[in-house]
């Protein structure tokens, strides 16, 4: 009797019908009692998750607008400066750009120094004077395979203070045709003899204006005419650099000596005169037709 009574009181570990233990049933209920509660929970740890990113995004981008913005522009404006080793290509080397020399205060004239070592590349590109980071003017350049060559703006306005650099920009790299080019050096002086002689320069007062009398003469002794042809002019007081300027003649015959006479105002104290052609020899368009 008693071990009969015992059974009928004794609770089994599941229920013979359904196969279900009891730890499930509890679980099952614990969960349907507390289940807003765990709702509430996985809800707020992903809401702590968004805000967390959303905050850590705003802060990534408030630190590079306020810090990082300004080191990478300073390091583009670095890296135009001195080189373009990005740019260059896997075998050229980079160009090589000189400081900016600024003359003038309020209407300033740029004139850089910009050299292509590369003996069988022409590089095409722009260039852009730049203070503090703006553009001040933006030009189209080019240097030929070996040159050495000036780049000049003039009549701009400085910002009062502000260090001007030059920035190169879209570098086109030119590699010279072994077939249609086989001997650069021979191409080039082909095409080049433009001589440049009795360089005159003085300087004089006129309506309380100073101005500068330029005088020189430009002979074409190639076989070639050219439509156009790009000048710079370069003047000096002993060996410090005091002006710049460019003219552009048009239409220079084979054979022919031009005398360029022409008035530079605002130059003063200048004695000596630099003149430089700028004719991109391997643009067949600029060519006259043969006689």
């Amino acid at each position: 009797m008693t071990e009969n009574k015992k059974d009928s009181n004794f609770l089994p570990d599941q229920l013979e019908s359904s196969g279900i233990s009891l730890k499930k049933l509890h679980f099952g209920l614990w969960y349907m009692r507390n289940r807003r509660l765990f709702f509430s929970l996985v809800v707020g740890f992903l809401l702590i998750v968004a805000i967390s990113g959303w905050v850590y995004s705003f802060y990534g981008l408030g630190r590079y607008f306020i810090f990082d913005q300004i080191n990478d522009q300073q390091s583009i404006r670095e890296m135009a400066e001195t080189s373009v080793n990005l740019l260059a290509g896997r075998n050229n080397q980079p160009l090589e750009i000189s400081p900016v020399k600024v003359l003038g205060s309020e209407q300033s004239d740029f004139v850089a120094e910009i050299n292509n070592p590369n003996e069988r590349t022409a590089v095409y590109f722009n260039y852009s004077f730049q203070a503090n980071g703006e553009t001040i003017v933006q030009k189209k350049g080019f240097v030929l395979p070996g040159q050495r060559r000036y780049l000049v703006a003039l009549d701009q306005n400085k910002p009062l203070g502000a260090n001007v650099e030059l920035a190169i920009s879209q570098a086109h790299w030119q590699r010279l045709s072994a077939r249609e080019i086989p001997d650069w050096s021979k191409f080039l002086q082909e095409r080049s003899s433009l001589v440049i002689n009795d360089q005159q320069i003085s300087s004089t007062v006129a309506a309380n204006q100073s101005i500068a009398r330029v005088k020189f003469n430009l002979s074409n002794r190639t076989a070639y005419g050219y439509w156009s042809v790009p000048v710079v002019l370069l003047a000096y007081q002993g060996d410090s650099l005091v002006g710049v300027n460019e003219l552009i003649l048009s239409k220079l015959k084979s054979g022919e000596t031009r005398t360029i006479n022409f008035t530079w105002p605002n130059l003063k104290n200048a004695n000596r005169l630099e003149v430089f052609t700028n004719i991109d020899y391997l643009d067949d368009s600029n060519y006259l037709p043969l006689d």
